[in-house]
């Protein structure tokens, strides 16, 4: 897999379901620690610093989704929640989150290592340009290199996911970016046309972002094409 192990952490509190997903990941010479608890997973994912969190939503001690959300503060790895719970709101509130990928339990094998490789491929692809200075879009300002966001003179604070997405939009402000590019160069996954969760992140980021100086939206969705970072 590379030129080091991949390190994984898998926070998982049904043992059985924890033990056969390790012996699986080992198999492919992933480097795999468990943990079966969402309070004691904050402290290990800060130790480890993994390059991906497999993270179950219903753990005792904290939730997967509280757990993604206190991560973020200093975890830049991807985070794939695995979950049985099928619904939008529990989806939707992951991405919130900064959750990169959310599968529903149970996964075939071959398919749940398919998703860790596509989180892994969009961490080796080679980085963009770096770009010198803060974007200047009105009254805006994206700073890619210390990853940040000011309106006018507020820092708006975004989880990672939702950086990603205004800064791949930020780039190309005032083009259409589509939902196939968005899946590539954030996901590192062809778009199936069924895949919802850019769609979440945009709205997110839509709602932080709040209205331009003339009233409308910053990000536009243009129906069948993608999404449109709006000149000011």
């Amino acid at each position: 897999m590379g030129e080091r192990e991949v390190k994984i952490v898998v926070v998982e509190d049904d043992t059985e379901i924890s033990r056969l997903t390790l012996l699986l990941l080992q198999s492919e010479g992933f480097d795999c620690e468990a943990v079966y608890r969402g309070d004691d997973a904050v402290e290990v994912i800060r130790k480890v610093d993994p390059d991906v969190v497999i993270l179950d939503v219903m753990l005792p001690g904290l939730s997967g989704i509280e757990v993604c959300a206190v991560i973020r503060d200093f975890y830049q790895g991807a985070v794939l929640m695995l979950t049985g719970r099928d619904d939008d709101i529990t989806e939707l509130a992951s991405f919130k989150q900064g959750a990169d990928d959310y599968v529903i339990k149970p996964i075939k094998p071959h398919l749940l290592l398919a998703r860790i490789e596509a989180l892994l491929k969009r961490t080796r692809v080679a980085p963009v340009e770096p770009l010198k200075g803060p974007m200047i879009l009105g009254d805006m300002s994206v700073d890619a290199e210390k990853r940040s966001l000011h309106i006018g003179n507020e820092v708006v604070p975004l989880t990672s996911a939702e950086f990603d997405v205004l800064e791949l939009l930020a780039r190309h402000v005032g083009d259409i970016v589509s939902r196939e590019a968005c899946c590539e160069q954030l996901r590192g996954l062809s778009y199936d046309g069924l895949d919802r969760s850019i769609d979440m992140r945009v709205s997110s980021l839509r709602k932080k972002l709040g209205l331009n100086g003339d009233g409308g939206q910053r990000i536009i969705t243009v129906r069948g094409r993608g999404y449109m970072l709006v000149k000011e």
